[in-house]
């Protein structure tokens, strides 16, 4: 099954009133009393482009692409030159499983900003939907040429890596990702399954045991798979 991980690109606030709200939604921790905050906002006219920036990034988060679709084409219709709302236009239709007209926006954005990471890195969740998985892992190479450290990156081309049986890159990204972020259990599960299908059993049990280690739930109820 294909995993998607959705990230979201924000600017920082240049509004102290608002700045509490901002943070809260480049954390991924926004609410529904964070839109209410954003609503007054943008009634009161305070930075009013990133209000609506980031009204439509709660909404895709929400999954409520009708809300986040009205606030970006209020975004594009009042401020034309705002380039982050071809980002939300583009984090919209990737949800909503439309992946050409997903490329098409981040290639806007990617055109006029060649190291945008999260557009590049969005871009290839879309590709790999398409099933342009080339497109995808070289988009994803791009972020880390751009972020050397960026985890999700390694992961995710590991991912595409696997899905295309280029297991040696795979397991090279997927080790490189826990050794950036002991956390993603996702990757030392595709570890494990690689090697479970090369039959080095003795390899996948030891990746599942050190994700129980590193706190994985998702091992722990696996791991009889794995090791026997």
């Amino acid at each position: 099954m294909i995993k998607v991980y959705i990230y979201i690109f924000v600017l920082i606030s240049t509004v102290i009133s608002a700045q509490s709200v901002f943070t809260r939604v480049r954390d991924q921790n926004a609410t529904k009393i964070d839109l209410v905050v954003l609503d007054s906002c943008n009634k009161a006219g305070f930075c009013k482009d990133s209000v609506l920036f980031y009204q439509a990034l709660i909404a895709v988060r929400m999954n409520k692409p009708t809300e986040a679709r009205a606030a970006a084409k209020q975004l594009q219709r009042v401020y034309p030159n705002f380039r982050e709302a071809h980002f939300v236009n583009g984090l919209i239709y990737l949800t909503e499983k439309n992946y050409a007209k997903s490329v098409n926006q981040f290639n806007i954005l990617i055109d006029k900003n060649p190291k945008h990471v999260k557009a590049l890195y969005n871009r290839a969740l879309a590709f790999g939907f398409m099933e342009e998985y080339d497109k995808a892992i070289d988009d994803l190479t791009a972020c880390i040429n751009l972020r050397p450290m960026y985890s999700l990156a390694y992961y995710s081309r590991g991912y595409w890596s696997e899905y295309v049986g280029n297991y040696t890159a795979a397991i090279k990204d997927y080790e490189t990702t826990i050794n950036l972020d002991p956390k993603n259990y996702d990757a030392y599960l595709g570890l494990a399954y690689i090697y479970r299908g090369l039959k080095s059993t003795s390899k996948s049990c030891e990746i599942i045991n050190d994700a129980i280690r590193a706190g994985s739930q998702m091992a722990v109820e696996v791991k009889d798979n794995f090791c026997r």
